[in-house]
């Protein structure tokens, strides 16, 4: 039986997850790609009803 030892050490809380770098920003990225989605949708019906 091996036991596999983490590089950065023991967890300070084990029993909480730690927050790593793509969940903390993927908190943002989900509501920025929402958002770019509603302004392009926007810009779609200005530019479609621009001509009459």
């Amino acid at each position: 039986m091996r036991v596999l030892i983490s590089p950065r050490g023991p967890r300070p809380y084990p029993d909480r997850p730690v927050a790593t770098r793509s969940r903390s920003m993927s908190r943002y990225v989900a509501p920025l790609g929402f958002t770019l989605a509603a302004v392009w949708v926007a810009v779609v019906f200005v530019l479609a009803g621009g001509g009459h």
